[in-house]
């Protein structure tokens, strides 16, 4: 999103005139650019709104000039958050706190302004504005809590009693389904009913049990924002006395909980009927997979990463329970081992590994004894893997400080995967989707797994559940061929983009795999693309099938071996 067509300065002629009664003068023109710096002007200007003086109507009319204005900011902290952009990394924690603070002086500027309307009940003008700063408020919270969920907050009962209460004086006041409770004041941002507010709030809550990304989360919450606008998705109230079993959910407004699965009983109960929902999602899955909506996909990483939140999401909000059997038992244990999380330190990791096999061996075996890569059994790491990057045509850049296994502790653990705690100073580096590998000593080969849910136990120590991927994973070094019609024989040369990748072997033993895969950039994945794969004595051409599993770095899939040809002698020295 470019800032430059999403914003206009607030310092214009007409928001000087409605603040022309503050003492302090007009609000400052907002700056273009850089986000922070935005979001930082805006809570400048909402702080001289509500600091002094008698509230007035033109303030409030200011506070919706500004909510205009800080609309593509929000969004744009959001994905710079969770997905980086060209100035900063994603996970940044000063654009998640940028987020946070211009969300909460939003809500508290609304909140200023909605206890001077209900003071000032008797007046007209004031209280045709309620709907509108009613509904401002629960956007705001509602970004509140997609951020509490970024960074696997612990739920708050206290947030949720204080939305709760909202939402019933809400009702009370007759503010639902009214036609002024929505007003589109700027074609660029639709005001949504504060009943699909609510409901927006309560369904992302419903997600925030540790088993998704941040990138998920946010995808989710597009897609929640989308599905309510319209119609199908409903609250109703449950009878007094009336006693069923719900197909779908229910939220006890009395309560500190959101959406739960119960037998309910009538009172401040209200029914939500995850049917049309269901039914939403898998038209969205219909439409991932159809071929029109595929030139709109940034990369098919991403449309295989949202099929497969999609499906997760089906069994959540599937109107009756879905029971998920484990696969296998899990049995306590107390066990230290070594790990190593994030697919960049692992690559780095494996890399190493390899050139200190390389230093090991002093003179090279004959071809008939050689074990190479050709049989992808053991992997040889030849001098094109070489640190300094000289010892053939094509380098790849690693480099770094050398990551250091860290000790976690088990707790359970089964044939499939298990339960560790530790401390770790980077959360981010085991949200679930991560990629971390596990052994047992030094001596012991790695196991690679994936985090599949991930709790908080205090700010530092974490608690995480894994899947075991596959064992002994290898660093192999890919070339893009970019051009479909390149020959095998025609090898790369420095103007090839190449990029690690990690090849797990078929595996007898937990985990079971018995096909040779591929842990991908996603970055660089395409489904049915060519690359080309090199060893110390062949070079492959290979093809990449459908993704068995996609996350936010990387893509494990498997591949077709469609050529092998030995690299030109000037290759291998």
């Amino acid at each position: 999103m470019r800032l430059s067509a999403a914003l206009s300065p607030v310092g214009t002629e007409a928001t000087d005139h409605l603040l022309g009664g503050m003492g302090e003068g007009p609000l400052p023109s907002i700056p273009r650019g850089d986000p922070i710096e935005i979001q930082n002007a805006v809570c400048e200007a909402i702080t001289r709104l509500v600091r002094d003086g008698q509230p007035e109507i033109v303030h409030l009319e200011a506070l919706f000039a500004l909510e205009r204005q800080a609309q593509p900011v929000s969004q744009l902290l959001l994905a710079q958050y969770v997905e980086g952009d060209g100035q900063i990394g994603s996970f940044e924690w000063k654009a998640w706190l940028s987020a946070l603070r211009l969300s909460q002086a939003l809500y508290q500027a609304n909140e200023y302004f909605l206890k001077h309307i209900r003071r000032t009940t008797t007046d007209d003008s004031w209280a045709e504005h309620e709907p509108s700063v009613q509904v401002q408020l629960f956007d705001h919270r509602k970004v509140e809590f997609l951020l509490r969920f970024l960074r696997y907050k612990k739920r708050s009962p206290e947030l949720w009693r204080q939305l709760h209460e909202m939402y019933r004086l809400a009702r009370e006041r007759y503010l639902l389904n009214r036609p002024d409770a929505i007003a589109e004041t700027d074609k660029r941002r639709t005001m949504r009913k504060l009943e699909q507010q609510y409901l927006q709030i309560l369904l992302l809550e419903a997600m925030n049990g540790g088993q998704f990304s941040p990138r998920e989360a946010l995808w989710a919450h597009r897609w929640f924002a989308r599905w309510s606008s319209g119609p199908g998705l409903r609250l109703a109230q449950v009878s007094e006395g009336i006693h069923f079993e719900p197909k779908g959910f229910v939220v006890d407004t009395a309560s500190s909980d959101g959406l739960k699965r119960a037998l309910v009983a009538g009172g401040k109960v209200l029914y939500f009927d995850s049917s049309p929902l269901a039914a939403m999602i898998n038209q969205e899955i219909a439409s991932l997979r159809g071929e029109a909506t595929l030139a709109h996909q940034a990369t098919t990483a991403v449309r295989a990463g949202q099929l497969a939140l999609l499906n997760k999401l089906s069994i959540l909000f599937a109107p009756n329970p879905v029971d998920i059997e484990r696969r296998s038992e899990r049995k306590p244990v107390a066990l230290a081992v070594q790990a190593i999380a994030g697919f960049p330190n692992i690559v780095e990791e494996l890399w190493r590994n390899g050139q200190k096999q390389n230093d090991g061996i002093s003179s090279a075996p004959t071809p008939q004894d050689e074990k190479t890569i050709s049989s992808f059994g053991v992997s040889t790491f030849s001098p094109l893997f070489a640190g300094n990057g000289d010892a053939g045509p094509i380098s790849l850049s690693i480099s770094g400080p050398v990551t250091i296994p860290q000790i976690w502790q088990v707790k359970d653990r089964s044939d499939s995967g298990c339960r560790m705690r530790a401390q770790i100073h980077n959360l981010n580096l085991v949200i679930p989707g991560s990629l971390i590998i596990i052994r047992d000593s030094e001596t012991a080969p790695w196991i690679v797994s994936v985090v599949r849910w991930f709790r908080r136990l205090m700010v530092d120590h974490v608690e995480i559940g894994v899947e075991y991927l596959g064992r002994e994973p290898r660093f192999v070094k890919l070339v893009a061929n970019d051009d479909g019609d390149l020959a095998i024989f025609d090898t790369p040369d420095r103007s090839s983009r190449c990029f690690a990748a990690l090849y797990l072997p078929p595996s007898e033993d937990h985990p079971t795999m018995p096909i040779k895969t591929l842990l991908f950039p996603a970055l660089e994945f395409r489904i049915g693309c060519d690359v080309t794969l090199l060893s110390s004595d062949a070079i492959y051409r290979m093809r990449l099938n459908e993704p068995i599993q996609q996350q936010f770095e990387y893509v494990w899939t498997s591949f077709s071996v469609i050529d092998r040809v030995a690299p030109p002698r000037s290759r291998i020295q």
